[in-house]
This record gives C-alpha cells, structure tokens and sequence, in this order.
C-alpha cells in the first residue's frame, strides 16, 4: 500500500515538494479535495507514472514512495497494477474523432478461470513480471540475445575488416586489394597460430619491400700467359713457376773484371750499362754526353766488367721480373663490385667479404713486390749466388675471393626465387595476422554458435523438454485461449447498460469492430476495439459530458478486465463528473462506487465541493474493518520568485462539516491577515468574488447581475464600488503582471467585504462566523 509520496520534483506545479511529517499517511480510501489549476490532476499523472517508473511529458520527474517496508523510486516499476482516470486516460482510450474506443476483454464465469491462470502464465513467460525482479520473458530475452548476436557478428566482421587493412598494408602489391571476405576464407583454413618472431617478420617486410635487381657476374680471376707462345695458364701455377725459375737464377754466378766503382753503385753500373748498350745499337765512337771520342781501353774495361754471360744472365732475369709484373696487373685489376647491386640482406655479408679480400688482395700484392725487389737485387749481383726461399700461399686470397662469389650466387639466386619468396613471405604474413585473432575468433564463433542455439529454443521451443514451447507456442496457445473466452460482446453488452443508466437514453451503444488480416499465412479476423453508434449511426460528434460519460462507464469496465485484479491493485479517479450537468453527478457517484469498493487501495480526487460532500459520505460511513481512510486538499504557495508551487494539507475542518464550500471560503477570508507580501493575497480575490457570488445569490435572489444586485444593497456607494472592481478584476488574468497595490487593495477590500456581508444581512453573517468561532478557539 502507498503509504506517502516522501519527494516530488519536476512535476509541474510540484516542483519540490517534500511529504510534511506531520501529515497523515494515505490509507485505503483517500480523499483529495483540490481547486481548479491547484495541482490536483498533476498530481494523479505521478500515479500514472508509477507503474513504468516515468512519464513521458516529466522526463526528469524524481519521486519517492513509501509503501511499508518497501520503496519505490523513479525509473522502477511498481509492484501494484495502478488504474488511473484523468484526462490523460480519455485521451488514450477513446479516440473520439474515429468513433472507436480501445477494446477490452472480459473475463465470465468460473469455467474460465483455469484458461485465465494459463493464457496469465503464459504472458508472464512471453513477457516477463513486473512484481518479480529480473523477470524478462522470452520475447525481451530474445531481444537482448538478438542484440548481442548481432554485437557479437558485428565485433567478428569488425576483427577482420579490421585485419584485413593490416594485411593489406603489410603485404605487398599482391595484398592491395585483400578484403575481409578473403580474411575469412583464409581465416578457415587456419588450423593452428603461426605467429612470427619479430625478426621474422622484418624479413618478410623486407622480402615484399624489395624490387628484382640484376644478376651480377661472378670474380673470376683470369687466366695468363707468360708470352705470346705460351699456353694461358692459371695465374698461380704460373707464379709457381716464376718463383722456382727466380731460385734458380738467383742462385747462378758469372765471371767478370769487376770495376770497383760500379759495382759499388748500383744507380751507376746501371746507367753504364745502359748507355753501352746505346751507343751500340747506335754504332756511336764518341760519347753521345761529352762527343769525345771513346777510349778504347776504357771500352775494353767495360766489356770485361759487362760480359756476355752477364748479360744473358741480366736478361733473364729481367723476363722473369717482367712475367712477375704481368701477374701483378692481373691480380691488381681484379676489382670488387658496387655493394649497392647486391639485395640490402647480403650487404653486411658482402662488406665483410670485401674487407677481407682487399686486405687479402693488399698483402698477396705486396709480397709479389718483395720477391720483385729480391730478383732485381740479383741484377747487381751476377757474380754472387743470392739465397732465395720465398714463397706464396694464395689460400685465403682464394677463399676470400670465393667468398664474394658465395654471395654474388646467393643474390643471383634470390632473384630467381624472389616472386616465390614474396608469395611465401605474404602468406606467412597473412597466417601470422590471422593468429592475432585467433583466440578472440575462436572465441567468438563459440559464443555465436551459443546465441543461435538460444534464439532457435526461445523462438521454437527445446526439443529435449516438452515443456518449453517458445515463443511461437506461446503466442499460439495465448490466442487459442483467448479466443475460448473471449466476450467482446458482452463487454459491449456492459458498456451499452452502463452507458444508458448514466445517461438515462439508450441511444449511444458500442458494437465490436474487427478486421481481417493475414497471420502466418492465415486469415483471421482479428477485433480492433469498438465502434460508437447513436441510432446506429457512427458518432461524429459529442458533447462534452457524453464524452465524460463514455470515459467513466468505459473506465469502469476496464477495471474488469483480466490484466487488473481489483483486490491488489490501486485505483486513482480524478474528477470524473467534470463538464456533467447535476443529474448525472449522482450516477458518476453510483459508478464510481461500485467499481472501486473492493479495490486494495482508492484515491478519490475532485475539485467539486458537491461530489466531494458525495464522497465524503460514503467514505465515513465505511465500517473500519474495512479499511482506513484519510482526506486530503492541495493548496497552494508562492516561492520568493513568485511561482505557484502546490502541497498537500489536511482537509480543512469546513469542508468536512458543513454542506457546502461557502462556509470554507467565508473562513479563509475572515482569518485572512496579510503579511505585506504578493505571494500572501494572490488568491484571495478568486476566494472574494466566489463569496460575493454566493452572498449575493442568497441575499438578491433573482437573475441580474452581480453590478446590478450589489446597486440594490444599502452600503457605502463607494466601498460598494471598490469591492465589485477588486473581485471583478483582480479574480481574472489580465495579463499586465503583478500590481504591488494588490495588497493593500486587498486589505481594504475584504474588510469591506465583511462589513458589507453584517450591515446588509446580520443574521446570515452570525450564522457563518457561529460556524467556526469553535474551530478558531481549538486552534489557538
């Protein structure tokens, strides 16, 4: 049971309003008594919010219900089915400007009850419950599991669209194009992660990143001939056989008359030497320096010094130098290629060979030079054996030389091999990126078999049990049940007799409207509420009370219905006899009576002070035992920025004693003391010209005008005048804001009022302030 409304907030005219502690809490039947404008209607919109926890037009409404032990707040459901007639509900329910009204179905008889428990059951296992916590039903359950399907294939096409950029951006110009579509297809065939190393993969990118280059020729080194006669032989046989020869010469002597001076400078016998071999091929007597004439015995000296075995001997050892000066140029132009032809994964392997070959290449040179330099010093020495034992190991020359061309054939190879390489490297890629997905897909894929297994059992029921139908068998068996008791005919059978009892004609009847449709393949014809008829004809205008009339029977059927169980659900009814004239006012009454009774918990709302002596009535003759009753009103303050602000008070003591709202406002004006603000007098002229009103109806009892009822009155001609202006236009909107004079306006005019109300009729006006002197007196 609703105990209180603890806080509401952002709900109209309640913008912050807190439960005053001093307020009785709401009991089973609960009367709220509320002018026009006081908040009272906003009021039962928070009681059509209950159930679903919001209102659509208060989006940030806050409230907090106290009911017993537990509490309800904003954004949680109710755990009572609430029923709510307002304005709101008219609205809703009857479409006025079609001739229908939404449909209602009843249920008849205790036959129908089992079907009522099941097609219930059913609903609750479809839809879920709103009393129970973490109740979903299939259809919502199959709606998240729906959703997260689709999450879950989203995510898995998001995996692999994703990679497949990856891919084709790591791969090279045969991996452009690659789509998620080629990702899954690979994705398939992917038993297992192959995952690269870092390295691994820097070899594949430099792999896809190369471009083919050209073969390059290997080092070879070529092969020599000694002279023009001789067979072209390898270089270091040939260089064998030169060191062999130098040993052999180097280790001959010849006899001759040494001259002392050339043989003790060597620059000097050879330029001797040479300049005797051109004055013989030049047949010159004299000396080709001086031009004097050759001496004879010097010439003699000079040939004994310069024999003929000398010669042959020099000579031979110039042929071997010259051979050894071939094979020099040979090696020395055996040159090593640019490093930037070869693929940039040999160059650190070429740079050290080449490193190691010109070194090698340095020292085998320059040991050729130091046997060169040995065999010329022989040429000076002709008539000494000069020791010669050198030799020349070409071994690491060699291996470094091949070394180069290991790798010349390792780069020659590669471009043979390089479209394969780019296809191995871009499917190794491919694998290794696939493998960063592997277990989320893996994952995935098990998790979606999952869902789909779930959607197939929520739709279509499990196989393995008998007792889990799905939805589909759900909604079959709903609408078989349904159809067994269904009566539309007598709900309009109901309303029709309702409709004419409150009335007091027959001539507006409801009668069921139905459409075909196709369902599953099936034609059915499927009721789409009512229409409403006057003399058979579809209603295309009413009156406002028909409207009101139609609404509250409506209303009251609808409480009937099997989606609301009287005994535990809260009935809220405001106003229903608003624009009905007198004589329907005790029909409303009647109706409202009966259909809400028996209901767990009732407020009753009016702004009627008749219907409310009605209600009043009845809810005090209720015997206590079956259920308390508490009565309220909603009035209203001003905040210091002059909004109406609306709370609930006690039911003033007036208005539960006597028979109508005069005696209350009479009260109100003559305990009203101003408190020099605005806020304090706004609603007093209303309060004044009701009182005038009704003052006037009693003492003038004819059907002139208020002006000309106040002109027969023996008063004071000008108080007579301010009273008629201040309640004529200060209880209208005038639409020029608030007048600061209204206070002392309104000071000066009840008191006038007043002294009016005892001077015209004194014994009207004892009898008024007789009524609640008692209630003063208690008070102070």
């Amino acid at each position: 049971m609703i105990d209180k409304f603890k806080k509401i907030k952002n709900l109209g005219i309640f913008e912050d309003y807190s439960w005053n502690a001093s307020l009785t809490n709401f009991k089973r039947y609960n009367v709220i008594y509320g002018w026009n404008g006081s908040g009272k209607t906003t009021l039962s919109k928070l009681f059509d919010s209950l159930e679903k926890g919001i209102h659509p037009d208060y989006s940030t409404l806050e409230y907090e219900a106290d009911c017993g032990a537990q509490k309800f707040k904003n954004g949680q459901p109710f755990d009572k089915k609430v029923r709510v007639f307002n304005q709101d509900y008219i609205q809703k329910n009857l479409k006025i400007i079609e001739g229908r009204a939404n449909s209602i179905t009843i249920v008849l008889g205790v036959e129908n009850k089992e079907l009522v428990e099941q097609i219930k059951k059913d609903q609750i296992e479809l839809s879920g419950d709103s009393n129970t916590p973490g109740s979903t039903g299939k259809i919502q359950e199959l709606k998240i599991t729906k959703e997260l399907l689709a999450t879950q294939i989203k995510d898995k096409d998001k995996s692999f669209t994703d990679i497949a950029r990856i891919i084709a951006a790591s791969g090279g110009e045969a991996v452009r194009s690659y789509t998620s579509k080629q990702a899954k297809s690979s994705f398939v065939k992917l038993t297992q992660k192959e995952l690269l190393t870092d390295t691994q993969l820097e070899h594949c990118a430099l792999v896809l990143t190369q471009k083919s280059e050209p073969e390059i020729l290997g080092i070879e080194l070529p092969l020599v001939s000694l002279n023009e006669s001789h067979k072209p032989e390898d270089i270091f046989q040939l260089l064998n056989l030169i060191l062999s020869e130098a040993k052999s010469l180097l280790g001959q002597t010849v006899t001759s008359n040494i001259i002392t001076r050339l043989k003790d400078n060597n620059d000097i016998c050879d330029w001797v030497e040479a300049g005797i071999q051109l004055h013989k091929d030049h047949s010159s007597s004299n000396c080709e320096f001086c031009n004097q004439p050759l001496p004879a015995d010097r010439m003699l000296q000079m040939s004994e010094h310069f024999n003929e075995e000398d010669k042959r001997l020099k000579d031979n050892i110039e042929l071997l130098l010259s051979q050894l000066r071939r094979i020099h140029k040979t090696i020395t132009d055996v040159a090593i290629i640019d490093r930037a032809r070869f693929y940039e994964e040999f160059r650190t392997d070429f740079d050290t060979a080449a490193s190691e070959f010109i070194n090698q290449k340095k020292e085998l040179l320059q040991k050729i030079v130091d046997i060169g330099n040995k065999i010329k010093e022989k040429k000076l020495n002709t008539t000494v054996v000069v020791d010669f034992s050198e030799t020349i190991n070409p071994t690491d020359f060699i291996n470094a030389l091949k070394e180069i061309n290991n790798l010349i054939t390792a780069h020659n190879l590669k471009i043979s091999n390089l479209e394969k390489e780019k296809k191995d490297a871009n499917q190794k890629l491919e694998a290794h990126h696939l493998s960063t997905i592997y277990d989320s897909v893996k994952l995935s894929e098990t998790v979606t078999e999952g869902f789909e297994l779930k959607i197939t059992i929520l739709q279509n029921g499990d196989p393995k049990t008998q007792s889990d139908i799905g939805i589909s068998g759900l909604k079959v068996r709903i609408a078989e049940n349904q159809a067994k008791i269904s009566s539309t005919q007598k709900a309009c059978d109901n309303i029709n007799s309702g409709l004419a009892t409150f009335l007091g004609r027959k001539e507006l009847i409801f009668e069921p409207f139905y459409i075909t449709t196709t369902v599953d393949g099936v034609e059915k014809r499927v009721e789409q509420g009512y229409i409403i008829k006057r003399n058979e004809v579809p209603v295309r205008n009413l009156s406002e009370g028909e409207k009101t009339a139609i609404a509250f029977v409506y209303f009251t059927v609808h409480l009937q219905d099997q989606e609301f169980e009287l005994a535990k659900g809260v009935i809220v009814i405001d106003d229903p006899i608003s624009s009905l004239d007198s004589n329907s006012l005790f029909q409303s009454f009647a109706f409202l009576k009966n259909a809400v009774k028996d209901a767990y918990q009732v407020f009753l709302l009016t702004h009627n002070y008749d219907f409310l002596r009605l209600l009043l009535n009845w809810v005090k003759n209720i015997p206590k035992k079956s259920g308390e009753k508490s009565y309220y009103m909603v009035n209203n303050s001003y905040s210091e920025e002059g909004i109406r602000l609306a709370f609930l008070a006690p039911l003033d003591k007036t208005l539960h004693e006597h028979e109508s709202e005069y005696h209350y406002l009479f009260k109100c004006l003559y305990n009203f003391q101003s408190d020099g603000t605005i806020l304090n007098v706004y609603h007093i002229p209303n309060i004044a010209r009701k009182v005038l009103d009704t003052f006037l109806m009693f003492r003038v009892p004819n059907s002139d005008s208020g002006y000309k009822k106040l002109e027969v009155l023996t008063f004071d001609e000008n108080k007579k005048t301010a009273i008629y202006k201040f309640t004529n236009d200060q209880s209208h909107i005038t639409g020029s804001g608030f007048d600061p004079s209204l206070v002392i306006e309104t000071q000066n005019n009840v008191k006038a009022l007043l002294e009016m109300m005892e001077a015209v009729f004194p014994e009207h006006y004892k009898i008024l302030v007789a009524s609640i002197i008692p209630e003063i007196a208690a008070e102070a």
